[in-house]
This record gives C-alpha cells, sequence and structure tokens, in this order.
C-alpha cells in the first residue's frame, strides 16, 4: 500500500509538472498569416472512434506575442469537432500554440481575429471577453482606427443577432454592414486569455 501511495503521489507530481509553469514554457502565442489550412486523416487506434476533424495548417509569424520561436513559418495541426477550424476563415489571426514531442499544436478553439490599425498595431474588433465572459475582469475596450475599414456583412442576420454578434458601443450597423468602432490590441487579448481559458486549462497558475 505503501508503495502504492508513492506511485501516487510521483504520477501527481509528474501531472503537475505537465500542466502547471512548465505547459507556459510551450506556448507560442502569435499573430499569423494564413498560408494554408488542409484537412487530413489523422492515425487512430484501431476501435477509437474519433471526434474531431484534423486539419494541417501553416502559417506566417507575423508578430511573437507570447513565447519563443525562431522561423518566419510555422506549420501546426488543429483539431474541432465542428469541421473548418473558425480562425483559417480570416487572412491574420492571434492564433495560441503548444509544443508537445517537437510537433505545434493549436490550442482548441482559442484564436481572434486581427487587423492592423493605423498606428501599425494589430487589435481585434469588438468586446475583448466575447469569447471568455464566465472570467470578465477589469480589461475594456477601446476606440480604433483601422488602417482600412473593417466591417462585417450582417445581411443575413436578424435583428437579435445583430445585436448580440455586433453590439453597440463596439459596431454600428450601416447598409447591412457592422462597421467596427472599438476593440483591444494583441497584448491584452493574450491577457485575457491568459486569465481565463488557458488558466483553465492549467497552462497558467
Amino acid at each position: 500500500m505503501r508503495l502504492l501511495m508513492k506511485s501516487l503521489l510521483l504520477a501527481l507530481f509528474c501531472l503537475q509538472s505537465v500542466f502547471g509553469q512548465e505547459q507556459s514554457d510551450s506556448l507560442f502565442v502569435f499573430v499569423g498569416q494564413k498560408i494554408k489550412v488542409d484537412k487530413f486523416e489523422p492515425k487512430v487506434v484501431k476501435g477509437q472512434i474519433p471526434f474531431n476533424e484534423a486539419f494541417k495548417a501553416k502559417y506566417k509569424v507575423v508578430q511573437q506575442v507570447y513565447g519563443s520561436y525562431q522561423k518566419n513559418t510555422i506549420d501546426f495541426e488543429a483539431y474541432d469537432h465542428m469541421g473548418t477550424p473558425a480562425f483559417s476563415k480570416f487572412d491574420n489571426v492571434l492564433l495560441f500554440v503548444s509544443n508537445h514531442n517537437e510537433k505545434w499544436f493549436h490550442e482548441k478553439y482559442q484564436y481572434f481575429d486581427v487587423y492592423k490599425t493605423k498606428e501599425g498595431k494589430w487589435a481585434s474588433c469588438g468586446d475583448p471577453y466575447k469569447f471568455d465572459d464566465y472570467h470578465r475582469k477589469s480589461l475594456k475596450a477601446v476606440k480604433l482606427e483601422f488602417a482600412e475599414p473593417v466591417s462585417f456583412d450582417v445581411s443575413y442576420l436578424n435583428v437579435e443577432h445583430i445585436k448580440k454578434w455586433y453590439p453597440e458601443p463596439y459596431f454600428t450597423i450601416r447598409n447591412n454592414r457592422a462597421y467596427c468602432l472599438m476593440g483591444a490590441y494583441v497584448d491584452e487579448l493574450f491577457q485575457v486569455k491568459k486569465e481565463g481559458v488557458l488558466k483553465a486549462r492549467g497552462i497558467f497558475k
């Protein structure tokens, strides 16, 4: 019994090492420009039922936000039970990837579509807590001026959906398009994830 308890304690210590500070060391957060995102069929154990579709992605590293990476492009795998990953719909995104056994994997569902401001910074539109409302803190959106107007087609949405996904004061609606007025910069968006879902996943303490 004593040997069993020692083994359990050792296993617990190892899990804490994997999911504690050492796991944050394997995290890389960056603004990426899409090169390609292709679906592939991963190897599965016989009798195992896959719950996610798998994709191989290649992105240009435009700006490093957290972590260390030496190359100009990065290849990583992404898994999504909804189908094609939502981040792949945008040209430029703030992405979160982790390194496991010398391979990079997308932190599931974590991204922000981002756009260049007139001052040359990257920022995302809307409420910075739009994906992480459950841990909302003090970060506030700010007024943004983009190098090119950022807008989204809302002609296919009803009034309630427009209010939900493109609410004031972050957006203004004109001619069936939602124009971005407010948002947050990538460093602040990373902080939102660090204090929220990435902490909940054990990557940060």
